[in-house]
């Protein structure tokens, strides 16, 4: 049986070391104590549409010469011909708190369709991370700026795995297709994460006591501000976000 956990769920995945219990926030939290559940964190971040990811950047760029399949579709409306990320595979919400000495339990990424899913992952040093190709033709991934993860063949159905290193920023490429990309960003402080869905919903339960702070990523980077720190008891609850969480470039918002 494969010990690498899948994160491609209909609902929010979330990775975690510890499954202890929450509590009520401050500021833009809300929620209430439920002794006897484990905790957990829900909200939604917006300004989606405003997240582009470089692929489809370059892509629209014509010096690059690449094709666009959103232009020149007069009879589809304005608004869905816009390049913007599916934040179920791009959008990464990481709950912080103190320091993480543990892994994540391994994590499993698909190459399939000319993308990675997920494309954003935020974890502590030691992670495994599994790439398996489930396309019926092979990739050729490789570690940007590292020639000890340089590009090999990986054949249809086969797996390469890839381990979380010192604190940073990675990027995880393709030689036979542009478009294949994956950011980590490795983090010791980092506690648990999500994926946000299309409508950008997350939840992260399960999370350890003490106090937490919620950060956003999209392609490798982090995007809008952290949201204000809140404290996680020994007893359970739920807690929300009182209002959307806009995570938009600030020019854009």
């Amino acid at each position: 049986m494969s010990t690498f956990a899948n994160p491609v769920r209909s609902r929010s995945p979330v990775r975690r070391f510890v499954v202890p219990s929450l509590l009520l926030a401050a500021g833009l939290f809300a929620g209430g104590v439920v002794a006897g559940e484990a905790g957990k964190v829900k909200g939604k971040v917006t300004g989606l549409e405003k997240l582009v990811p470089d692929v489809y950047a370059e892509s629209a760029d014509a010096k690059n010469h690449r094709y666009n399949w959103r232009e020149g579709s007069p009879t589809v409306p304005a608004a869905h011909r816009a390049l913007y990320g599916n934040p179920a595979k791009e959008v990464c919400i990481a709950a912080f708190g103190g320091s993480n000495s543990n892994p994540f339990e391994p994590i499993k990424v698909k190459v399939t369709g000319g993308r990675t899913n997920p494309s954003m992952l935020v974890v502590p040093p030691g992670t495994r991370i599994q790439f398996l190709n489930v396309d019926p033709f092979p990739h050729k991934l490789y570690q940007v700026n590292e020639a000890k993860w340089a590009a090999n063949v990986q054949g249809p159905g086969s797996p390469r795995d890839w381990t979380a290193g010192s604190p940073g920023r990675y990027e995880i490429r393709d030689e036979l297709f542009p478009s294949v990309r994956t950011f980590i960003v490795v983090e010791p402080q980092v506690v648990a994460y999500a994926m946000a869905s299309r409508s950008g919903d997350f939840t992260i339960d399960k999370l350890p006591p003490g106090e937490l702070t919620l950060r956003a990523y999209f392609n490798g980077k982090v995007v809008g501000k952290d949201q204000p720190s809140f404290r996680i008891p020994d007893k359970g609850g739920e807690v929300a976000l009182k209002s959307d969480w806009n995570i938009a470039p600030a020019e854009q918002k």
